[in-house]
């Protein structure tokens, strides 16, 4: 049998988001070789700051690009942000080979998206290659489906929902002993995570748990925060998905205080589904990604500015078992085995 070799196009690298296709079975011969396409400032600086492998990497994307001009019918899958501009320069690199999208973006009406621009010339390239050029797309969302079926001339079949899907690590039993009243974040350490509105409010309580684990721009004020408040421990990045696992496994509740922004929302949220299959009862920003996760037996979603107030509704009813066991069982659908039947039309 022949190898189904798989090439994810990517601009900086986001193998989290393909376990899915990483766990097709065996038997479909499949491999898959990460490129990426964000190279120029990625080799300066591999340069600059003298970084071997940032370097050897970038001579193989070089290489990658070099090679897609003297073959054809590779298949590859794009991830690119919606009217990113740099599609127009890709595509006549990849106008021979079998491309396939894959985009967790949930509105394209052209009114909200992370890529300024007004350029009618970009919005037709991307019609163009959403509508005639693409031979499948991925969404990760429902409402990624539904807003290009809305938007675009787009065949309901030539695109399938194929969420992300969840690392085994979180799908083990580690029976940990809950805290009571604890909660966790898990993430970038970003303001548009909604970082000091959550320090803000656990300063104020300290009968509750707070953990924070990640990295990120406010790193140093999460952790002047836990050395000013017993009740805030912070954990710096965890690697270990394991370890990860366990420490979800101890608390009650996951927070994810998340903050529109003129050019992002929470499209998803893994952490979400990683927090759900450990028991771990969820609280959100009603964000796209979100509202599609979580249910009202599952967990809770709030308005943006509403944090304390739904922090403290959720404390006075208490931990509910019941919520737990169903968090868990939902999460069980973004299992690899599931996922990786939904990547399937990649194999035609």
């Amino acid at each position: 049998m022949s190898t189904n070799v798989v090439y994810i196009l990517h601009k900086n690298g986001a193998k989290s988001h393909y376990l899915g296709l990483t766990h097709l079975p065996n038997q479909e011969n499949i491999q898959l070789k990460h490129r990426e396409f964000s190279i120029v400032s990625k080799l300066f600086k591999s340069i600059v700051k003298v970084k071997p492998q940032l370097f050897k990497k970038q001579i193989l994307n070089i290489g990658f690009f070099i090679q897609l001009l003297f073959s054809k019918n590779r298949k590859i899958v794009l991830g690119i942000a919606p009217f990113d501009h740099k599609l127009g320069r890709l595509l006549p690199l990849l106008k021979k080979h079998q491309l396939y999208y894959h985009s967790s973006w949930t509105c394209w009406d052209k009114s909200f998206h992370p890529k300024k621009t007004n350029k009618e010339k970009v919005y037709k390239t991307w019609q163009d290659f959403l509508e005639n050029q693409v031979k499948h797309i991925f969404a990760v969302s429902q409402q990624t489906k539904t807003s290009i079926l809305e938007n675009y001339d787009v065949a309901s079949d030539k695109i399938s929902v194929v969420n992300h899907g969840l690392h085994l690590a979180f799908l083990k039993e580690y029976h940990l002993e809950k805290k009571e009243n604890s909660f966790l974040y898990v993430g970038r350490l970003t303001p548009e995570k909604g970082i000091e509105e959550i320090l803000i409010f656990f300063a104020k309580h300290p009968e509750l748990h707070l953990g924070i684990v990640g990295d990120g721009k406010l790193e140093e004020s999460v952790k002047q925060a836990a050395e000013k408040s017993p009740n805030i421990i912070f954990h710096s990045k965890i690697e270990d998905k394991e370890k990860l696992a366990q420490l979800f496994s101890s608390h009650q509740y996951f927070l994810l205080n998340s903050k529109k922004t003129t050019k992002w929302e929470e499209l998803f949220g893994i952490v979400l589904i990683e927090a759900m299959a450990q028991k771990v009862i969820p609280i959100a920003s009603n964000h796209s990604g979100p509202k599609e996760i979580i249910r009202k037996d599952t967990g809770y979603l709030f308005k943006e500015g509403d944090l304390e107030s739904t922090i403290l509704s959720v404390v006075n009813q208490g931990f509910s078992e019941e919520m737990a066991i169903a968090a868990k069982k939902s999460a069980e659908k973004y299992t690899l085995e599931m996922i990786s039947e939904k990547w399937k039309p990649i194999l035609h």
